[in-house]
């Protein structure tokens, strides 16, 4: 029996005091604005070397970074965490390098941040924090969390974020090395999975398939009552209009969206958990999401967004990772315009979005269904 180490995250429900809620808040702010001052350093540093040549620009160091955002903090009298601020310029460091390197996959320009938003986070490390059954410990505080689930002992702590959602609840995830056995997997079976905006048609070795329906979860985010409320919202943002009454309203919209979000991923949780318990290999897509998003109409690009699929397949393959299970990912190049059973390559093959009728063998199945057996 084999035995690895797994770094996995644990997110955990706080409820912070009202004092704790202006401490977190104070942390939110200072490391905001050490972001914003970093940036516009970095902006204006980067302006001015564009015309030099390439053996001649230098830029500034961290440490002097550093120095440079704590001194402008100290200036505004500023109260700030040492190590949340060394942790932001880390990660505006590591958001310009992803720019730079991987434009291309859809990693945009740095943004400066706003604090008057509900979303914030704060990244935190080992110094100082620790847990307890009931208590998070940190800066000094114990703040009460719900620990719905086991940490495993000897577990290591690497680091990890304490967030305000848009909601306006507060969680810490804790990111964690744990040693965990794997066993030797019993299942023989394998399974091809097709993901389709209403749908997954998963086929077995065994010749077992099956569609499991997906529910409309963004239903609600096109109802009449929040297309209004957006419409509002909308309307007080071009005004600049950031009232008591433009936050309820968007706290409201905000409640709406992480609703929708907890639905899904309470779904997905149950459908990777599902697969990775009944199969020893299971053979996906490798969707380039981002394009098939640019290059489809203006409908089914909404509905590709709403469904999320990068957030199920990241589910399937770090819950087969801990079951010892083979991911293998595919070209999914006309896995739905061929015929499972001759072999024939149509466009006309698939009638419908849901009718498959081969133009070869006349051979006729569910559209999804005949695409997860040539995904198998």
């Amino acid at each position: 029996m084999e035995i690895i180490e797994l770094h996995r995250n644990f997110k955990f429900r706080l409820y912070p005091s009202d004092d704790q809620k202006i401490l977190f808040d104070y942390h939110f702010f200072s490391k905001n604005q050490a972001w914003n001052f970093s940036l516009a350093f970095k902006i204006k540093e980067l302006s001015e070397m564009k015309d030099l040549p390439k053996e001649d620009r230098t830029y500034t160091k961290f440490k002097d970074l550093y120095q440079l955002t704590t001194d402008h903090l100290d200036e505004r009298n500023i109260t700030f965490n040492s190590g949340v601020i060394q942790d932001e310029l880390r990660k505006l460091d590591a958001t310009f390098k992803k720019f730079y390197t991987k434009k291309s996959d859809g990693y945009g320009f740095p943004r400066f941040k706003l604090s008057r938003l509900t979303e914030q986070s704060i990244i935190i490390r080992n110094q100082a924090t620790h847990w307890d059954d009931k208590h998070l410990k940190l800066f000094r505080n114990s703040i009460k969390a719900k620990f719905h689930r086991n940490i495993p002992d000897g577990a290591k702590f690497n680091g990890g974020v304490i967030k305000r959602e848009s909601d306006g609840k507060y969680y810490v995830i804790l990111n964690l090395t744990i040693e965990q056995e794997i066993k030797e997997n019993q299942n023989i079976t394998e399974c091809g999975i097709d993901l389709n905006v209403k749908n997954i048609a998963i086929t077995d070795s065994d010749g077992n398939q099956e569609l499991i329906e997906l529910e409309d979860f963004s239903k609600s985010k096109y109802s009449k009552t929040f297309k209004k409320l957006q419409k509002k919202l909308s309307k007080r943002h071009r005004k600049k209009n950031f009232s008591k009454r433009t936050k309820k309203l968007q706290n409201k919209s905000n409640r709406i969206q992480k609703k929708i979000k907890n639905k899904k991923e309470d779904c997905f949780h149950k459908i990777s958990k599902k697969i990775t318990n009944n199969y020893s290999r299971i053979t996906i897509e490798d969707l380039t999401i981002k394009d098939m998003k640019e290059s489809a109409m203006t409908f089914l690009n909404r509905m590709i967004s709403d469904i999320s699929w990068g957030s199920l397949i990241t589910k399937i393959k770090y819950k087969a990772e801990q079951m010892n299970v083979i991911i293998r990912e595919i070209n999914p190049a006309f896995s739905s315009q061929r015929c499972n059973q001759c072999g024939a390559i149509s466009k006309n093959n698939r009638k419908s979005q849901s009718d498959f009728q081969c133009v070869n063998c006349n051979h006729t199945s569910n559209a999804d269904l005949n695409a997860s057996k040539n995904i198998l």
